[in-house]
């Protein structure tokens, strides 16, 4: 019996160093990778475009019209975003065709694609936000909307000669052939801001 207690306590202390090996080289291994392991990075502070020296250089943004969670809850909500998108990526693009497409025929009637073109030419349209959505006396809506418009200043509305502006205005919307298009803008309706 003491042959056997003795061979098993041989054997002990060469497992009991190979663990303890094991055990201090890994602890060796996980304190080197856990020197490595850089802080998280933390998104840099966006400042006001307001604040940088060349306003318009990201400018307009992304040109995807978005929906606020309180537009996005009514009932024409997808309709309007479709159209919205149709309209200012026409607009981006310099597609009279499609952009006929968005309004009312009053309007495709006073604006001709050359006349369009003269007003447009220079126009990008991004930062594309509905805010609201309000029913009006006959089936009509009104959307609430911003965006930044960035352009050729000269071509830019005459008490704002900028290449970059800010607007919130609201557009009527109405059916015309069983489609909503975009009517004549309401009086007044537009504010605009410098980028």
């Amino acid at each position: 019996m003491r042959t056997s207690k003795r061979a098993g306590q041989r054997w002990l202390l060469p497992v009991v160093l190979v663990a303890a090996v094991f055990a201090v080289g890994v602890g060796l291994g996980v304190r080197e990778l856990s020197a490595r392991v850089e802080p998280p990075v933390v998104p840099a502070v966006v400042l006001p475009e307001t604040t940088s020296r060349n306003p318009a250089v990201n400018q307009p943004g992304p040109d995807t019209v978005q929906l606020t969670q309180d537009a996005a809850s009514h009932p024409h909500a997808e309709e309007i975003r479709e159209l919205l998108q149709r309209h200012f990526s026409a607009i981006n693009r310099g597609d009279y065709e499609v952009w006929k497409t968005t309004v009312v025929q009053a309007r495709v009637q006073e604006m001709p694609q050359s006349k369009w073109r003269a007003e447009y030419e220079s126009t990008q349209d991004g930062s594309i936000y509905v805010h609201r959505v309000d029913p009006t006396s006959g089936g009509a809506l009104r959307v609430m909307l911003s965006l930044v418009s960035v352009q050729d200043p000269s071509k830019a509305p005459p008490e704002m000669r900028l290449n970059c502006i800010r607007w919130r205005v609201v557009y009527p919307l109405v059916p015309e052939n069983g489609n909503w298009k975009i009517n004549h803008g309401l009086y007044n309706s537009a504010r605009t801001a410098r980028c």
